[in-house]
């Protein structure tokens, strides 16, 4: 199997580093000390990139909280990954009223994960493709938001978002694909490009169609979009229930990446 590179590494822990524009209306703010992403729902956004000090920790937390309240967000995530500095940073944030992430669509720990050799096939009958209409993209996002059991709350501004988002859905820098078992469409995947590979972003099979092979089809198109780019690698941060999948698919874990939760966000304080 071909050795996972520094660059490979660094990219499936800080994936927002590396990609290109995300597309509207959700926002990224970079800055030296921490990367910001405002998804379409204002209850959900998220901290990544984190390189601060214990000494100058309370002022990036303060500085998260307004940028994210001035947007309108109402929850910020924070992953937390081996190289987020200061070091102890999980138990300084814990230290500070922080909690792991457990309303879903989050959850308390992820794997960054990456694949850099092809896929197993999946099964006669299961078939995953590049999503071709408005229509389709919003049947997407209703399967994904099924599958997490999102609240109508977090779904809203996804759905409203729908047309924006599907005008940036290009197969150049961002890939949208839907699942199919026997004809019927089950699962959905996202992925968006960087230098160094495709990142694979939210995806999910309905619970009706699990261990039917869609998920395994979902990995193999984003694979073919990969190796027709010249970049044959996949990186994900992937939660409890798709890790397995993955494992068996051939993604390596590169490393474990912590979520904390902002409770002060949600009392305005």
């Amino acid at each position: 199997m071909p050795a996972l590179s520094d660059a490979v590494r660094r990219f499936a822990e800080d994936p927002e580093a590396f990609i290109g524009e995300i597309p509207l209306p959700a926002r990224r703010i970079a800055t030296p000390s921490f990367t910001l992403v405002l998804s379409p729902s204002p209850t959900q956004s998220s901290v990544s990139c984190l390189s601060t000090s214990a000494r100058e920790l309370d002022d990036t937390i303060a500085e998260v909280r307004r940028l994210a309240r001035e947007a309108g967000y109402t929850r910020t995530a924070w992953n937390i990954g081996p190289s987020a500095r200061p070091e102890g940073l999980v138990k300084l944030l814990a230290d500070r009223g922080f909690i792991p992430a457990t309303r879903p669509p989050l959850e308390p720990e992820v794997a960054a994960m990456a694949l850099v050799r092809p896929p197993p096939p999946p099964p006669a009958g299961v078939e995953a493709r590049v999503i071709r209409d408005l229509d389709e993209y919003r049947q997407a996002l209703r399967i994904g938001i099924e599958a997490f059991g999102e609240t109508e709350e977090d779904a809203a501004g996804w759905l409203a978002a729908a047309p924006e988002l599907w005008k940036q859905q290009d197969g150049i820098h961002r890939f949208a694909h839907l699942a199919f078992v026997d004809g019927r469409p089950v699962g959905f995947a996202m992925a968006a490009v960087a230098p160094q590979g495709l990142l694979l972003g939210g995806s999910g099979v309905l619970a009706s169609a699990r261990g039917r092979g869609a998920y395994r089809a979902l990995l193999c198109a984003r694979w073919e979009s990969a190796v027709a780019l010249g970049t044959p690698v996949l990186v994900i941060q992937a939660g409890a229930m798709s890790r397995p999948i993955l494992e068996r698919c051939g993604f390596e874990q590169v490393c474990r990446i912590d979520v904390m939760e902002d409770p002060a966000m949600g009392r305005g304080a």
